[in-house]
């Protein structure tokens, strides 16, 4: 009798166990449907801003030069491996995309034919270091599949006493220069400074193969609006003296209008030369993170939007929840109403990290969390929160950052969204089986491929299809890839930090 017990609960294990292993291979098993089916890739947007003024992030150390001229070939190769190290560090971390600031102070980290040499690079002032390090850094980010903008500042030159030739650019043009308080600015009201800045956009989008050009909230100096007339002065401060420009250009506006009007015609000028010299690349802006607070600098997103002059936007809500004037969920929502369809990413503050205000790595948590929940459009399928971009790279590469990152928002990889055109410039490749490998000829232009396997949700689509999520397995440069187990695969080309539309999909069956 024992013995009849045992083999009919042994029998019962073995066909609950074949039974359980049938739905689970029949689940596997499902074909994606072309005509009911739809997949959802999860891109987005993860930047880091390298910064480079004032060394924050890079580099930490300047090149001794020697006499004659020459450079330490050991010092230059170790700023060298440092710029690929941080690049690397942010790959690392979870991100896809880096912000590089290549002008800070009307300098350049690039052999450039309007600027001298930043003085961070070498100990003497309008020297290079004997490499370039914006194409040191392009080279990097696309080897690792990132996108990589520029990053300039537009009308700061700098402290008085910063280091430079007695040929700088600021001095041989000084009739363009304002200075306020101990800095030095090139004035917007100057058509001639708007000129120079469609020149510098053009010559670092040309020169390079870049993803982008960006720039952020340096616009006329804080404390010049709201006074109805020439900003008072502060003791022992010279003031902001644009009257006789104003008399000359301002064609019936008020001061204020005629100054925002400047900066709208900044933005567009730059906006034009990026896509004059690059079709498929991308302009944007890092205002303030309250509309306020970048309208006092005569900067209003609002404007560019409605003129089509930005492709993108990053406020730096650099906010926590429970800000008694700037509460980042309604910061955050704020923008959604301003913008319309422009691409928002969030400027997050991670080099508040452990203050009173960041105490914990969980608020970074919410944030992103808010991020990806942000308000849709009026096209469900157009979301305008695409992302975050992170402020600045040695805050987050730190070990505990890192590992924070990657253990909770940024588990699962992800390539940045195309935006703009920019996914027009490569095309989707056709792949098809080949026993248990997924095989695709050459895409003209692309530099890698990623594969992304299929899995189901319980989301129906509106013909009752099946949502499927696509999940990333694999970037790289050739074109064969085996699969690790059966299922649906997608293919997507990418060329530099764009892709293409999903390749068709391909079964593979379980082995």
């Amino acid at each position: 009798m024992k013995r009849l017990v045992f083999l009919s609960c042994l029998l019962a294990l073995i066909f609950g166990s074949a039974t359980a292993f049938c739905q689970d291979d029949d689940y596997s098993a499902r074909k994606f449907d072309e005509q009911k089916d739809s997949i959802s890739i999860p891109f987005e947007f993860r930047g880091a801003w390298l910064s480079t003024v004032e060394s924050i992030d890079w580099p930490k150390t300047r090149i001794m030069l020697k006499e004659g001229k020459k450079v330490s070939a050991e010092q230059r190769e170790q700023q060298k491996k440092d710029l690929v190290s941080l690049i690397t560090k942010i790959h690392r971390s979870g991100c896809n995309a880096v912000m590089f600031q290549v002008v800070s102070n009307t300098d350049a980290l690039y052999p450039s034919k309007i600027l001298q040499w930043a003085p961070s690079l070498t100990d003497t002032p309008g020297e290079g270091p004997g490499y370039d390090p914006l194409a040191l850094a392009v080279k990097t980010a696309h080897s690792l599949g990132m996108q990589i903008h520029a990053w300039i500042n537009p009308l700061r030159i700098g402290k008085l006493d910063l280091p430079r030739r007695a040929d700088n650019i600021c001095y041989k043009k000084s009739e363009l220069v304002q200075q306020h308080g101990d800095r030095l600015y090139w004035d917007p009201g100057q058509p001639k400074v708007r000129e120079y800045l469609g020149e510098l956009a053009t010559e670092i989008m040309t020169k390079y193969d870049l993803d982008g050009l960006h720039i952020d909230d340096y616009f006329y100096p804080d404390g010049l609006k709201g006074t109805g007339e020439q900003a008072k002065s502060k003791k022992g401060e010279k003031v902001w003296n644009d009257e006789a420009l104003f008399q000359k250009y301002g064609q019936g506006k008020t001061l204020d209008e005629w100054r925002e009007g400047n900066i709208d015609e900044i933005v567009r000028i730059m906006h034009e030369a990026v896509h004059k010299a690059k079709p498929f690349a991308v302009f944007g802006v890092s205002p303030a993170g309250r509309l306020v607070n970048t309208q006092a600098l005569y900067a209003d997103p609002r404007n560019w939007a409605k003129q089509g002059t930005i492709d993108y936007l990053i406020p730096q809500i650099y906010w926590q929840h429970g800000h008694q004037i700037a509460d980042f969920k309604l910061v955050l929502d704020s923008w959604a109403g301003i913008l319309e369809d422009v691409p928002v990413i969030v400027g997050m503050a991670a080099y508040r990290y452990k203050s009173k205000a960041f105490p914990e790595f969980s608020e970074y948590v919410l944030q992103v969390k808010e991020c990806r929940e942000a308000p849709y459009l009026d096209n469900e399928f157009r979301q305008n929160v695409i992302g975050q971009c992170w402020f600045t790279t040695h805050n987050i590469i730190t070990d505990e950052f890192t590992s924070s990152m990657l253990n909770t928002f940024y588990q699962d990889a992800a390539i940045a969204p195309n935006i703009g055109n920019s996914g027009a410039s490569v095309a989707s490749p056709d792949v098809f089986r080949m026993g248990g490998h997924l095989r695709w000829g050459e895409v003209k232009g692309a530099d890698r491929y990623a594969v992304y396997r299929l899995e189901e949700t319980s989301e129906k689509t509106a013909g009752g299809g099946i949502v499927w999520k696509a999940v990333f397995q694999e970037a790289f440069h050739g074109f064969i890839y085996k699969c690790k187990e059966g299922g649906n695969y997608i293919v997507v080309s990418c060329r530099g930090g764009a892709h293409s539309e999903r390749s068709n999909v391909i079964y593979i069956k379980d082995k």
